[in-house]
This record gives C-alpha cells, sequence and structure tokens, in this order.
C-alpha cells in the first residue's frame, strides 16, 4: 500500500511537472487550474502515504522532503500566481520521491503516542526547515535568471513568465525567516526527544554534523539578510551558496557513511 500510494504520487507530480515545463519551452500553456489540481491530488496521496512510514531512514526523509517542497510549492503558486516556482520544484519534488521509491519504503513499528506525536513533531520541523532553504534557493536561482533577461533586455518567456523581482526577493527572505525558527524547533525537540524517551542522543556523529552545519548555514544566510541588510543579488547568490554548501557537505557524509537505514 506505501508503495503504491507514493507511485501514484509520483505519477501525479510527474505530469504536473511536465506540464510547467512545458509552457518554458514554447509549448503550448495549460490551465492554471490544472497545474495546481494536479500536484495537490499527488500531495493528498502523498501525505496518506507518509503517514504510514516509520520516519526513520534515508527514504523517508527523501519523501517527506518531496511532501514539503510540493506543498511549499502550491502555497507559492498560490501567492505569486505563477508557475516559475514549479518550474525549479516539481523536478526536484519529483526527482527525490522517486529516489526514495528506489531506496525501499517500508512501514515501522509504532512507538507510545505521546512518543511518536514528539518524534513527527520533530522530524516535520527538521525536514520542513530544510525544505524552506531550498526554497530560499529555487527563489534565489528564478531572481538571478530574470535579473539577467533584464539586464540582456530579452524579454522572452523568462520575463513572461517568471514573478517580479520584488516578489521573487520577498519569497527567498520569507523562506530564510521562515525556515530558521523552524529548523531551530526541530532541533531543540530532537534534544528534548532523546532526553525523555532515550536517555540520551543516539545520533551517529554525521547526522550531528549536517545537522548544526544546516542550521548556522540557515542562521547566516537569515543574518546576511536581516541584520547586514542584503538584497538583490547578492542575497540571492548567499542563498544559493548557502544551499549548495549545506547539499555538498550532505552528500560528503553520506558517501564517507553510506546506509539507508538513516537520513544520513
Amino acid at each position: 500500500m506505501i508503495l503504491t500510494l507514493h507511485l501514484i504520487a509520483l505519477a501525479l507530480y510527474g505530469v504536473a511537472t511536465v506540464l510547467a515545463l512545458a509552457q518554458f519551452v514554447g509549448l503550448r500553456s495549460v490551465p492554471r487550474a490544472l497545474l495546481i489540481a494536479l500536484p495537490c491530488a499527488g500531495a493528498a496521496v502523498h501525505v496518506v502515504g507518509v503517514s504510514q512510514l516509520s520516519l526513520v531512514g534515508f527514504a523517508a526523509g527523501l519523501s517527506m522532503l518531496a511532501l514539503c517542497l510540493v506543498l511549499l510549492s502550491l502555497v507559492s503558486e498560490r501567492l505569486l500566481r505563477g508557475s516559475a516556482v514549479s518550474f525549479f520544484a516539481g523536478p526536484l519534488a519529483t526527482g527525490l520521491l522517486g529516489l526514495a521509491i528506489l531506496t525501499g519504503l517500508a512501514p515501522g513499528a509504532e512507538p507510545s503516542a505521546g512518543r511518536n506525536a514528539w518524534f513527527i513533531l520533530h522530524v516535520a520541523l527538521s525536514v520542513l526547515g530544510v525544505a524552506l532553504l531550498a526554497l530560499a534557493f529555487i527563489a534565489a536561482a528564478l531572481y538571478l535568471l530574470q535579473f539577467r533577461e533584464l539586464k540582456s533586455k530579452h524579454f522572452g518567456q523568462v520575463f513572461q513568465l517568471f514573478p517580479p523581482l520584488e516578489r521573487l526577493e520577498q519569497l527567498n527572505r520569507f523562506a530564510l525567516i521562515a525556515g530558521f525558527p523552524t529548523l531551530t524547533l526541530g532541533v531543540l525537540l530532537a534534544l528534548g526527544y532523546a532526553a525523555r524517551f532515550a536517555g540520551g542522543l543516539h545520533v551517529g556523529k554525521a547526522q550531528i554534523v549536517w545537522g548544526l552545519f544546516t542550521w548556522v548555514v540557515l542562521g547566516w544566510a537569515v543574518w546576511v539578510r536581516v541584520v547586514r541588510r542584503w538584497a538583490g543579488r547578492r542575497a540571492a547568490f548567499a542563498s544559493i551558496a548557502g544551499f549548495a554548501a549545506v547539499l555538498l557537505v550532505y552528500v560528503a557524509l553520506k558517501l564517507a557513511q553510506p546506509g539507508a537505514e538513516r537520513f544520513l
């Protein structure tokens, strides 16, 4: 059942991604309602599938990250009234979910109700914080593409379909500011969960290193935007550099300590 639900969600995400990309290559555009309805249906099925997972392991982490990206993409779509965010988020979420399916999804034994609620909240907030960092990266990439089009005076598909620079900068700022406290709360819940239910923090060193590194990078990105008041291209480059650093460190740690039993 878990695999079937994820395959249905993958198919719906895939179709939505193809339709969103079609208009960027000069093909006939599809109704905006369809671009929203397909990922909404996929997310609804995906939520049911994720609810049956143990939320522990590499595949479960990828599945939740893909779901958060789709949900954030839908919110951005609603606010920005354009499919530009889906241009990046759609393929990324589809690829993450496909990798999760290939890696192997399996249900796990459910802990006690209180412990389960505590753990689920920690995982959800932590993954959402990472997804918000990814959304900030997407908004920054779209900003730079749009800026390049304006500077070169090429008013093509990018100029017509992308949201204005101001909205993309607002999305980037919002994603960073919302992501930092979300990830911080997720980390604090992890410490509280370990202290209350496990008697200690039983996690791998790689997981601690990557978690703290991600938290520091996200905090730095918020600091340069809010305190240093970075904006425009400089803020966009900072978001892209931060996300790239988090991704590279993750890949390095994953290669150093491979395994599917944990997210790292």
